[in-house]
């Protein structure tokens, strides 16, 4: 122990003598592994850590039944949630839950809150216990009548009622009905779904008065989750589930047409929630921040080689008065080490800041989206590995040459013999090819990802987002009856119309590319479907108006009306790509579709429009008149001039017909869209730094060797000049030092990038793995910046003075 005290006290000496090397290596260091830890506190708090406060998420999945899709719809009925539960092997549990908004309304301004219907064994599943009150009783799942109860999220118990410790037996209303608080979820929970924010629970039917929903088992709105007994598998569990649907289709056929498969996942990569898109983007990030990490690491052990070859006569004296070898190499390892643990230090406190940013890459949408990273012992535990890591790379190559070196040979002539020799001249040029292979590499998945923003953004999603202003009405959420909700649909419709500066008005319960899509199974008449084919598509209710005002044609057939009300035949229109699907070749005007066990005629056929995201697979789309089928009441306004301009006339003319309404997500339809981009966003966005750093170590990593080598020949140099070598021959002999490094830097990195692109081609749009544009320019561009980097060495050695150069040894 006294020993190794001891080496630190050299070390932090060696290091105060060279704080140009001490604060570039921490400060270099510092930045890669703080890029590193922030995407892993990102993944720490969302997909190692998808339920928070839950125990034990590793032994849970989530229960997906029919065709896999990364935007299902909830997959079972509560009849067959039962089923499952009850007749299941394999698992300790299963719950239930569904979610949608809810306005609090009774005293005080109503509000809008997200809220789950959920299980009775929810809480008790998860693993959580309230904070205060009690959470469901068994026997209040399905009651007869309902059970008016309600548990508060802790930020809403907050917020809303001042942390009353009384509010257990209080009752409030939500949509104008009076239900009983019972209790208080702890403070951190928010859901059971990853990155979506619920403000209450309530039972599945807590008034009683959703019976259908209840009782037949083709009403599929229950997202399901599954604790797996100890040692038992996902394979087993699916087997498992898979057996009882099974015997559910045999003994239900009418009620399970279509896929019946069952699939599960761990939580991490559930499809139901934010982790299936963050487990296909932070990975990767993560890889590409270590290829950065290990680049920095190249860059500070060059610093690192070319400093101890510059106190090799020193180390040769501490030889030559009896230090061993083990001691100089600890030496060295130390000095590494206390480098790598300083920037690990200064990375933690960056975390601190950048591991909550995640937020910021989500624009404001209508989602109750909650994603963001904290800095707990797990992150802590990866920064002081990456900070040991880079320590032992930065100081082996120090540390494993002082064991090498000859004090003899060092102290007889160190410049010539020792500092310029062969072997380190080669070592030197190893970690400047190793950090432009790396960066070659870097740089093209990062050119590719930015390019693939550049084309999701220049794409066309089929629909014109300029001049549309939007905004959502609590009509049923206020608990409004159906019957009074269509009066004052036909009202607004009307208001908003008339309104000065309004081309087009049309109600909706759908905005395209905004997380907020619903699904039906649809069946058309005489359609024989593929084995194992699902008959899920998309689905929206519009009214008149909405294809204008979307700029969507309708390229058969014709739009709704106003007569396409509660009263008249049910109506639909399909876009090109179900049309194509399902009547290939023929007209599909007057053709019939079943949908949730009801006859619709095709009266029009619209062009395709993207719905989730610009990059998806074009998937049918079926719309339904908004006046026979209204489920959520959005305006949608097609202005003359800035739709930010109509937003108090817009909320002024609905308040007029009811005061009391609720109008909130008032947004242009731009700003609504640009959700659907935030994972390109985030991906481009790092890309970008990280080609920034790239380019600065690798520039850096070479200027430094060939001014370093440079150096060393400045006696040949004068030498050369003095025996009539031209300035231009000495420009070229330093130049070539450079390029033969680049170019073999260069052929290494290309065949590196090969593999890496293919690992990223899952997020690229509109661009190959291996796009020879990018290729080409990136190469090239690395190669100026490099050439550029050698070349100012280069120039200051063709300017020496040969008499003070053959002087110089």
């Amino acid at each position: 122990m006294a020993s190794l005290l001891q080496d630190v006290r050299f070390a932090l000496r060696q290091l105060r003598k060279n704080p140009g090397f001490t604060i570039t290596a921490t400060a270099m260091l510092a930045i890669a592994i703080c890029a590193n830890s922030t995407i892993f506190s990102w993944i720490n708090g969302t997909m190692l850590h998808p339920i928070p406060l839950a125990r034990e998420t590793g032994s849970m999945v989530s229960v997906m039944r029919g065709q896999w899709s990364t935007t299902p719809s909830p997959p079972l009925s509560y009849l067959d949630y039962r089923d499952l539960r009850d007749r299941n092997q394999t698992f300790t549990g299963l719950l239930a839950y569904s979610h949608d908004w809810l306005t609090l309304t009774g005293s005080g301004t109503p509000e809008r809150v997200y809220v789950a219907n959920v299980s009775a064994n929810f809480f008790d599943l998860l693993g959580v216990k309230p904070v205060l009150g009690r959470f469901f009783l068994p026997d209040e799942e399905a009651r007869a009548g309902g059970v008016p109860y309600v548990v508060l999220a802790y930020s809403l118990w907050q917020t809303r009622f001042a942390g009353d410790p009384a509010i257990i037996g209080k009752s409030i209303e939500f949509a104008r009905k009076p239900v009983t608080v019972i209790g208080v979820a702890p403070e951190g929970f928010i859901n059971a779904i990853p990155g979506v924010r619920e403000d209450a629970w309530l039972p599945l039917d807590p008034l009683g008065t959703d019976t259908p929903r209840m009782t037949r088992r083709s009403a599929n709105y229950l997202n399901v989750l599954g604790r797996l007994k100890p040692g038992v598998n996902r394979q087993q569990a699916t087997q498992d589930l898979e057996t009882i649907m099974r015997q559910l289709v045999a003994e239900f056929p009418d009620d399970h047409l279509g896929v019946n498969t069952i699939t599960l996942d761990p939580l991490w990569r559930s499809p139901f929630g934010a982790n299936v898109y963050l487990a296909a983007s932070l990975p990767i990030l993560l890889s590409i921040a270590g290829v950065v990490l290990l680049l920095t690491c190249a860059n500070v052990a060059t610093l690192a080689l070319v400093r101890f070859l510059a106190r090799r006569r020193e180390i040769a004296i501490r030889q030559s008065l009896g230090a061993t070898r083990i001691q100089l190499m600890r030496q060295m390892a130390v000095e590494g080490a206390l480098v790598a643990l300083a920037a690990g230090a200064l990375a933690l406190f960056f975390t601190s800041w950048t591991a909550k940013r995640l937020a910021d890459f989500i624009p404001p949408n209508s989602n109750p989206i909650v994603l963001n990273g904290s800095v707990d012992f797990n992150v802590i535990f990866v920064i002081l590995l990456l900070a040991l890591f880079a320590g032992a790379i930065c100081g082996a190559l120090p540390a494993w040459r002082s064991s090498q070196a000859s004090a003899g040979e060092v102290l007889k002539d160190e410049t010539i013999t020792a500092s310029g020799s062969g072997h380190n001249r080669n070592m030197l040029s190893g970690l400047v090819v190793t950090q432009i292979a790396l960066s070659l590499a870097l740089l093209i998945s990062s050119g590719l990802l930015m390019r693939t923003l550049r084309n999701m953004n220049n794409a066309d999603p089929g629909f014109d987002q300029d001049h549309i202003l939007t905004a959502s009405v609590g009509l049923g959420i206020a608990g409004y009856p159906p019957s009074e909700e269509n009066a004052i649909q036909h009202r607004i419709l009307d208001r908003v119309a008339t309104l000065p500066g309004v081309k087009v008005a049309a109600l909706t319960d759908w905005l395209p590319l905004s997380f907020n899509g619903r699904s039906n199974d649809v069946y058309p008449e005489g359609y024989v479907p593929r084995l194992h084919e699902s008959h899920e598509v998309r689905r929206a209710d519009v009214s008149p108006g909405f294809f204008a005002a979307m700029g969507i044609p309708i390229v058969a057939g014709r739009d709704f009306t106003r007569d396409d009300n509660e009263n008249a035949p049910s109506v639909v229109i399909v876009d090109r790509t179900a049309a194509a699907r399902y009547w290939p070749g023929a007209d599909a005007v007057g053709r019939r579709l079943s949908i949730g066990g009801k006859l619709f005629t095709v009266i029009g056929v619209a062009g395709n429009s993207k719905h989730q995201f610009v990059n998806e697979r074009p998937e049918s789309m079926v719309y339904l008149s908004f006046f026979q089928n209204s489920f959520e009441t959005t305006v949608m306004l097609r202005t003359k001039g800035d739709p930010a301009a109509m937003v108090p006339v817009l909320e002024d003319a609905i308040h007029q017909i009811d005061g009391q309404l609720a109008v909130f997500d008032v947004r242009s339809l731009r700003e609504t869209t640009q959700v659907s981009s935030t994972f390109a966003i985030m991906e481009s966005t790092f890309a970008g730094i990280f080609a920034t750093i790239a380019l600065v170590l690798s520039a850096t990593g070479i200027y430094g060797v060939v001014a370093y080598r440079t150096q060393l020949r400045t006696h040949e140099i004068g030498i050369r000049m003095a025996l009539g070598a031209s300035r231009v021959d000495v420009l070229r002999l330093v130049l070539m030092q450079g390029v033969r490094l680049t170019i073999i830097g260069l052929t290494l990195g290309l065949a590196l990038s090969f593999g890496m692109t293919r690992f990223i081609a899952g997020l690229l749009y509109g661009i190959s793995a291996n796009d020879p544009a990018t290729v080409i320019a990136v190469a090239l561009l690395l190669a100026a910046i490099s050439l550029l980097a050698c070349f100012l060495p280069a120039r200051r050695a063709m300017r020496a003075d040969p008499v003070a150069s053959i002087r110089e040894l």
